[in-house]
């Protein structure tokens, strides 16, 4: 299969957080960052160890502890590679390597127009969903590796039997990361794998740049907006935890939650009685779900008209830009362009900041 010998993958192993690999533990095998050390990111690190390049992920996911993988960097980058989220492909897209994407789950939800394009064209595959993944197709398409994600357990098995069909697999983490700029910044492990790191730190610079620019806006701000998150679920109202991205954005466009959050990364569950309590002083309503319009708002729970925000129409959800088969540009670029959705927000909560500015991943409800 071309160039797997040139990417190799180590197995994962229970090892201190700061470690890398297995085996004794020495100033060699530790993960310094010497190479390249995020400014945001906690979940991997790149480092010359014994003269090798070296990518270290670390934790890749949801609620994992001291788990470690290193990956040897080749200086022959993988030529075709297959996406597990189209978050990845995004990531390639934002490095210029989105033409060496030979397949992605569920290729369908796409948003970006080109790539679409690629997919009716055959030169992208979809190769089917986590545990019902096609492995024929995958292996015809004889990626050189394959970027993976997955709360632990859930996509182990099917891991396992990628290697023993002999291919390459590689966890991304990005989606644990608690700052939105720590996900944006997984882009520069994405370009270590392509040899193009100083191109992706650079670019990746100019957004972090720019979202703190923004952040420093709403510094002065004499009162934060009180806003409604999220929308209820069957019996319950989901909201984000504090440690997390959502929250991260709210804070630094000037926001806060009517609900008070738990100090957690995950979001959890209230109840539709204590969400509807706290949403009558929210100024402003965020990050509806499925709903599109203020109609199916509404079918959600009897209780939702009677929210201020909802009658005075301030509900804006992230549906700006999604594609006819529903792909969301939102958590495709959205990913790797966190300033813009910080700029969305500011608009929203804060429009005298902004007011020559347009949405860009956001619409008010109609």
């Amino acid at each position: 299969m071309a160039n797997t010998a040139l990417f190799k993958s180590a197995a994962c192993c229970a090892a201190a957080l700061w470690l890398c690999s297995c085996g004794q533990q020495t100033p060699e095998n530790k993960a310094q960052g010497n190479f390249y050390t995020p400014r945001y990111a906690t979940g991997f690190c790149i480092d010359t160890l014994g003269g090798a390049k070296t990518l270290t992920v670390l934790n890749p996911f949801q609620n994992s502890k001291d788990v470690a993988y290193r990956y040897a960097l080749s200086s022959a980058p993988p030529e075709r590679v297959v996406c597990m989220s189209t978050t990845h492909a995004a990531f390639l897209r934002f490095i210029g390597q989105e033409a060496r994407i030979v397949g992605v789950s569920g290729a369908g939800y796409l948003y970006d127009s080109a790539m679409q394009e690629a997919c009716r064209a055959g030169l992208i595959s979809d190769v089917g969903y986590e545990n019902t993944l096609n492995m024929e197709k995958i292996l015809a398409l004889q990626p050189d590796v394959i970027f993976a994600y997955g709360v632990a357990g859930e996509f182990s098995a099917t891991a396992a039997k990628l290697k023993e069909l002999g291919l390459q697999v590689m966890y991304i983490g990005e989606y644990t990361e608690n700052h939105p700029l720590g996900k944006a910044e997984w882009a520069v492990a994405f370009a270590a794998l392509f040899g193009c790191e100083q191109p992706a730190i650079e670019k990746f610079a100019q957004v972090a740049n720019a979202y703190e620019a923004l952040k420093a806006r709403t510094g002065g701000v004499a009162r934060k907006t009180p806003t409604l998150l999220n929308a209820p679920w069957s019996d319950a109202w989901f909201v984000p935890g504090a440690l997390g991205n959502a929250a991260q954005l709210l804070s630094d466009a000037g926001g806060e939650s009517v609900i008070a959050l738990r100090s957690q990364r995950d979001s959890y569950p209230v109840s539709i009685e204590q969400a509807y309590s706290r949403a009558q002083a929210a100024d402003v309503w965020l990050n509806t779900g499925q709903a599109k319009s203020m109609a199916e708002l509404r079918a959600m729970h009897k209780l939702v008209e009677n929210i201020p925000a909802f009658r005075r129409g301030s509900v804006y959800n992230s549906i700006a830009r999604v594609s006819p088969q529903g792909g969301s540009d939102f958590f495709e670029s959205g990913t790797v362009n966190p300033h813009l959705i910080l700029k969305d927000m500011i608009k929203i909560l804060h429009p005298s900041l902004l007011p020559n500015d347009t949405l860009t991943y956001y619409r008010q409800l109609r």
